[in-house]
Formats: C-alpha cells, structure tokens, sequence
C-alpha cells in the first residue's frame, strides 16, 4: 500500500514489509509541456500509466518540480531567460502516477516570486502532496514513518546557494540519529554535463559521512554516472522525467527505486525515453543495455542490484 502523505504534518504512518522508494528527475510543465496538455490534450504521462505496474508497488515516489504551481499574470513573474509557471492542474497530473512527494529545492521555485512559491506548497497541501526542500533549513525535510522504519526525505538546492554550510551537514547528522534511514534529493551541477564535476562528488561525499543512505541528484538535465561510497549510493543525475528539451542527451532519463530491507538495500533502475515531452520506459534488450552500460562497474544481472551498506 502506497504512503499517503499529509504536508499539513511532518510525520506519517503506512504499513508495508520494508519501506520503498522511487526517485525520478526534473519534471516541468510550463512552454512547450503547457502546450501539448491544453491546446492539443495530451497527457504527459500516457505512455508511464501503460506501464504503471512497474512503479505502483514504491511506498514513495519523488520527482523534482522544477518551478511553481500558481495562477497569476505572467508579467507578475520574474522576467528572465528561462521562466517556468505551472497550471493549478499539476498536482492532480502528479497523482495520476503516484507522486506523493516533490522536490522544490531547486533554481526556478521561485520563478514568480514569493507569491509563486508560497501558492505551490499551498496547492501541493490540498492535493496530499508532501514537499522536500523549503527555504528555511529546519523546513527542508520531511518525517515519514513505513513499517516502523523512520525515514527522513531532504531537498537541498546547491545552484542558488553553492556551498552547503556546516548547519546542513549537521542536520543530516542529526537526523541520522533520530531516523532508521535518510534519502536527499539535491539540485545540482552542471547543465548538460554527462560526468559530476569534483564539488558534486565533495558534497555527495561529506553527505553519506554525515549520514545521508541515497543521495538523488538532478539539474543538469542528462543522465550522469551512479558511485558507490561507503556502502552507500550515489546518483549524481537522474536527467529530464517530464520536460520539453528534445535534444542531445536530454531525452533520455532514469528512474530508481530502492527497496530498505534488513540487511541490504536492493535497487532496480527504470530508464526511459521522452517521446513528445512524454517519458516512455525502456522494455527488452534495449532497457538491458542501457542498464548494463551504467551499472557497469558492478556488473549485475539485469536492472536490479544489492548493495550490504558498510557498519
């Protein structure tokens, strides 16, 4: 049974065998996204509800919304090269596919403002989306517990502010002692870059020493490589779920889940294609190949893999 999460709350109860979490990357639905749903009404996710099977059985599924949900004169918003305002429908779209929680630690949560910002968490409150990630660092997380497991979700933004402070580091060391297991969403490094650069692997590294159990990044906008440190993972780029760049790398995603058992962690990778702004799974020999050439350091059968974190 999926986690229902309450954001008026910081803590919640589900039951379930072990807690389990699904993480895709940067969903936006604003320009050309916008246009295919109300001139043309498409639904993003037609191809993803096909396959819902797949995901349905993760307790939480996480994306990273990458701007505000708000309905007010464009003009209103910040004028820059890149601005993204959301329909006061997203959350709804949202829970067609079990999101029940989003990121918005990011650099266009703002994009309208204050007003903007506040009208998203107001929006995903009514629909029972849980968000990760405000502004204030003792907001910046959210309590769950899954059978009897405390899990801590945390939503960093590492493109506004470019250097966690000490205080973030000693929040995960806390939480650390207070939960059974700690998962961090963070946006950053470098758009379009298929490696992590060297801070990215800084911060990743001084997150697990701290606490973090996975770490969950986005931003860039392509997919970038997984490491393994300290019996813990790392994925330092899950690219694009829902956007409408249609080039290069861009249209190629992945989803992870990871299933907290006792004794290991297992995790599966779900990569997909994005058809039309809409992502599509990768099924058969090419899903095999995709996961074969990414998880290649391990050399696992299949998409799924176990990982024994180190006491």
């Amino acid at each position: 049974m999926k986690a229902s999460i309450v954001d008026m709350t910081k803590q919640d109860v589900v039951q379930k065998n072990y807690p389990s979490v699904l993480n895709f990357g940067d969903v936006m639905f604003d320009r050309g996204v916008r246009n295919i749903i109300e001139n043309r009404g498409r639904d993003p996710f037609e191809y993803i509800k096909r396959d819902f099977d797949f995901i349905d059985k993760f307790d939480i599924i996480i994306a990273n919304l990458e701007g505000p949900i708000v309905e007010m004169d464009r003009n209103e918003c910040q004028q820059k090269a890149y601005n993204f305002q959301f329909a006061s429908t997203t959350p709804e779209l949202l829970k067609t596919i079990g999101i029940n929680m989003v990121n918005i630690a990011n650099n266009h949560s703002r994009d309208c403002f204050s007003v903007g910002y506040e009208s998203t968490k107001q929006y995903l409150k009514q629909f029972g989306i849980s968000y990760i990630g405000d502004q204030e660092l003792e907001e910046s997380y959210r309590l769950v517990m899954v059978n009897d497991k405390r899990m801590a979700f945390v939503g960093i933004d590492q493109t506004i502010s470019p250097a966690l402070t000490d205080k973030a580091y000693a929040l995960i060391k806390k939480l650390d002692s207070e939960n059974d297991y700690i998962v961090v969403n963070i946006h950053w490094g470098e758009e379009y870059k298929l490696e992590a650069n060297s801070t990215q692997i800084d911060i990743a590294h001084k997150l697990i020493d701290n606490g973090a159990d996975v770490i969950f990044g986005h931003h860039p906008h392509v997919v970038e490589p997984m490491e393994i440190y300290k019996g813990k993972m790392v994925f330092y780029s899950l690219g694009n779920f829902v956007f409408d760049q249609n080039f290069g790398d861009t249209t190629v995603g992945l989803g992870v889940g990871v299933e907290f058992q006792d004794s290991k962690s297992v995790y599966t990778l779900f990569p997909f294609n994005i058809k039309v702004f809409a992502p599509e799974f990768m099924v058969g020999d090419e899903r095999t190949v995709f996961c074969e050439k990414y998880l290649k350091s391990l050399n696992p059968a299949g998409c799924s893999f176990e990982i024994t974190p180190i006491s």
